[in-house]
């Protein structure tokens, strides 16, 4: 129904309601009917699901067929249950300790919301009385004045200078004066002036409305609604976490069909070959590293949270570290979302109103003409009159004492015709008029100006020059309030026209200021070449200013409005998106548009916004940014992150984080994949030769205690100088780069044919037991010493600082006390380990450490000769 085009009486006959409101059982029945005025949220996983989908990945479900193949084998053999026990007590770890982190996020979001039920004034029966707003039905009649929130979509039936913050809906900052009357044809959203929506505020006058949607129904509801529909797309990290965990998969599967061939026709016996399948799988899945990676993650998100971002998705950190495109929403996110006077026009010249002194009289009519009331630190009222009201108090002016001084005696309130709003005050021998209003409504009831302390004519001349220095002002997207005053006879007459022969004074330029961190910011932004985009429901002239003082743009080519974005197909939209770095007077459906088109470009995208309109956008964007603070529910729900303080430059701080965190990941993978294909390799060639050169529950140790442990202490890594200056990875792009591989493969058949050597020279020297112990202790150091050197994988770890990250150092001190317990105590027979004398342990610890300075030697060469 387009209500907007009805008049008052039609509209309350279609609703079947009437002046006096509904009635108790109409009310109750329609609550019957049509349900609460609630908005539904999607429907949340179950705890339950949430737990089995810990156990989606691949390697996870080999790993639990692989104890449950072994439990069987021990079960019929009547052998020990420790392998079976110890893999599927891992995976079971791994899955309690995901489902624990997406918990304590979903918790973290919770506490952001607002729980409390609001409470609305309605007429009902002819009496005004106070409802629950869930308790409103389509046709009660909403009662509002100043600071009300608005609970549904209605049609006003009677204003008195109504003004309505929208920002939240449509994106428009400054409050949309509003009227009874009815519109004509089809009238977009932000033009519905007879309209109030769910979700918006009234910030100046009061008014009756007549409610016509509520819930799901409001256009609050239907953009909630959508937002149920469809699911996310997954991160960069996921997908490069489920490309290894393919690899990685379909290589132990080849593996095991080339061993179940050797070994069967060498006449091993099938229970044989199945257990060596199962230590080949032991040794290549590395059991550690979902866990390894949640902790990564988990510190990551604790870190952005001490930095006022709380992350709902514990994926979404590392996406964040390869955004490419900020898309922002002008208004509470680059600005302040609170309309500021920056300068005043008064004695022929703009002054700052930070730095110059302001005349008295200007004060005066700014302090006196202004209907804001201040509670404590809460100024209630119109915006604009409270910008004005700042101005005053800025210039210590007591506006308490000067409105008990000069009271007000008879007032003209403000309307969409005058265009002005007058108030009367007494003074001491006379009266006096403060008038304030528009500019070309102000100027033409003008006939003087007060300049200099002296009053002279307003001739033609000087209102040229006026209207000049207006459109001058008005080009720079300040919003111009001219003022102006008159003194009254005692024995006025409230009743005859007193907005005449007034005398001009001066004009206040206001603007809604960008915050005041968000310059260096973008300038952040531009040195790690991520593209800052201002999306605004304002007009262009406001974006352009703002976007220019800023550093978003630099020419007006570089803007687009919401209109010529519609005349855009869509394959045209992807070829410009990328000339255009400020969209104004755009829609929720042109924000969704602006950020699929740079999706289509492979490009990662992030979306910041507070407001239901931003919602949509929001949830398709690679990154959802919402607003703690200022945000509504809605777009909250669907963001990946929120940012507890609402500032736009925590931003550049969680993308530094986020590469951060990438890197270390990618540190930690390179470690547990070369120590997993090392394990491969050494099994592999062991049975080659009919050797078990490892026991499973050998491999299961190294991948869970000497290979974890050090794999979470680099986590803490420290980011890198010039992560902030480095050419972005696409997000399409794979993970095993050339230079990945061979930082992969070289160390790993390296460290693989040291072992080997150290194992086949000490079955001839001593006996096959402390062959393998003394194979056992060279792939611990090798894992402990490795994990310093993956501090930094193109770069000789000697040069950053041996010993410079602290938790690795004692995450070393703990291995080693560890290794000691297992090879000096009773444990020792659990892991079948054999005593070694002084020599031997030497030995291995020299020929590790050959190894190490070979390969920080080699570490430039091969960034140097291989793509990354």
């Amino acid at each position: 129904m387009k209500y907007y085009n009805m008049g008052i009486d039609e509209v309350i006959e279609k609703l079947q309601s009437n002046s006096d409101g509904l009635s108790k059982n109409d009310v109750d029945y329609r609550l019957k009917k049509y349900g609460n005025n609630v908005i539904k949220e999607a429907k949340k996983e179950s705890m339950f699901k949430k737990f089995l989908n810990q156990f989606k990945d691949l390697m996870i479900l080999i790993l639990c067929i692989a104890a449950v193949i072994s439990f069987v084998i021990s079960f019929v053999n009547k052998e020990s249950y420790v392998d079976s026990i110890s893999i599927i007590t891992i995976v079971i770890l791994n899955a309690i300790l995901g489902f624990v982190q997406e918990l304590k996020a979903d918790k973290a979001l919770d506490s952001l919301k607002k729980m409390q039920t609001t409470k609305t004034k309605v007429k009902r029966n002819g009496n005004i009385i106070i409802v629950d707003s869930c308790d409103v039905v389509v046709g009660d009649i909403l009662v509002l004045e100043a600071g009300d929130t608005v609970c549904a979509d209605a049609r006003v039936i009677y204003e008195a200078s109504l003004k309505c913050d929208e920002s939240s809906l449509t994106g428009e900052s400054m409050a949309v004066l509003k009227t009874s009357k009815k519109l004509d044809g089809d009238v977009p959203l932000a033009m519905r002036k007879n309209m109030i929506y769910s979700g918006t505020s009234v910030v100046y006058g009061k008014c009756l409305a007549i409610v016509t949607a509520t819930g799901m129904n409001t256009e609050f509801g239907l953009i909630a609604k959508s937002l149920n529909e469809g699911e996310k797309e997954i991160t960069p990290l996921e997908k490069k976490i489920n490309e290894i965990s393919k690899v990685l998969s379909f290589t132990i599967m080849c593996i095991i069909a080339v061993m179940f061939v050797i070994g069967l026709v060498k006449g091993l016996k099938i229970t044989e070959v199945i257990m060596l399948s199962i230590s080949l799988a032991v040794a290549a899945i590395p059991e550690g590293l979902p866990a390894v990676i949640t902790i990564t993650l988990s510190l990551g998100v604790s870190n952005m949270a001490k930095n006022k971002a709380v992350i709902r998705k514990m994926s979404s950190v590392e996406t964040l570290g390869c955004t490419e495109v900020i898309c922002s929403d002008k208004t509470g996110t680059i600005t302040q979302n609170k309309m500021t006077v920056r300068k005043v026009y008064f004695n022929n010249k703009v002054c700052d109103v930070d730095k110059d002194k302001i005349d008295n009289n200007l004060i005066e009519i700014m302090a006196l003409n202004n209907d804001v009331s201040k509670n404590g630190d809460e100024y209630i009222g119109d915006p604009t009159e409270i910008a004005l009201y700042h101005v005053c108090e800025n210039h210590l002016v007591d506006i308490d004492d000067l409105r008990n001084k000069f009271i007000r005696v008879h007032e003209v309130p403000f309307d969409s015709e005058r265009k002005m709003m007058s108030t009367v005050h007494k003074y001491e021998s006379c009266y006096k008029i403060f008038t304030k209003g528009s500019f070309d409504s102000i100027i033409k009831c003008c006939s003087r100006i007060y300049e200099d302390g002296n009053i002279i004519d307003l001739d033609l001349k000087k209102k040229k020059q006026l209207k000049k220095v207006e459109a001058k002002l008005s080009g720079d997207a300040y919003r111009i309030l001219a003022f102006a005053f008159k003194e009254l006879p005692s024995s006025y007459d409230s009743d005859t026209d007193l907005e005449n022969d007034l005398i001009f004074i001066g004009m206040s330029c206001m603007i809604d200021p960008p915050r005041t961190d968000v310059k260096e910011a973008i300038e952040c932004c531009k040195k790690a070449n991520i593209k800052p985009i201002m999306i605004t429901g304002d007009s262009i002239d406001t974006a352009v200013a703002i976007s220019k003082e800023i550093g978003i743009l630099t020419s007006r080519d570089q803007a687009i409005t919401g209109t010529d974005l519609d005349k855009l197909s869509k394959s045209e939209l992807k070829k410009k998106v990328k000339d255009y770095s400020v969209y104004a007077r755009v829609s929720p459906m042109n924000k969704l548009d602006i950020v699929s088109a740079w999706q289509d470009n492979h490009v990662i995208v992030a979306m910041t916004g507070d407001g239901v309109n931003d919602a949509p956008a929001l949830k398709k964007a690679d990154i959802g940014v919402g607003m703690g603070i200022t945000g509504t529910e809605v777009s909250k729900n669907v963001s990946d992150v929120i940012l507890t303080d609402d500032s736009f430059s925590t931003i550049v701080t969680a993308v530094k984080e986020g590469r951060r965190i990438y890197d270390n990941i990618r540190n930690v993978l390179v470690y547990l994949l070369t120590g997993n294909i090392t394990e491969i390799i050494i099994v592999f060639i062991g049975m080659l030769f009919g050797f078990e050169i490892f026991l499973p529950i050998q491999l299961l140790y190294i991948n869970l205690v000497t290979d974890s442990i050090p794999a979470i202490a680099l986590a803490f890594e420290d980011s890198a100088d010039d992560i902030m200056s480095r050419k972005i990875r696409k997000k399409d792009s794979s993970f095993f780069t050339q230079f990945l591989t061979a930082r992969i493969i070289l160390p790993s058949v390296l460290k693989s044919l040291i072992v080997l050597f150290i194992y086949f020279t000490s079955i001839k020297i001593y006996s096959v037991d402390v062959a393998s112990t003394m194979a056992f202790l060279s792939l611990i150091l090798f894992e402990m010493i490795f994990a310093i050197s993956c501090r930094n994988l193109k770069n000789s770890i000697l040069r950053k600082g041996l010993f410079k990250n602290k938790y690795l150092n004692k995450s070393m001190i703990g291995l080693i006390i560890m290794q000691l317990l297992i090879f000096l105590t009773p444990i020792k027979h659990i892991f079948n380990i054999a005593d070694l004398s002084i020599i031997q342990i030497a030995y291995c610890i020299i020929l590790v450490l050959l190894v190490f300075f070979i390969d920080e030697v080699t570490k430039e060469i091969i960034a140097k000769h291989f793509k990354d």
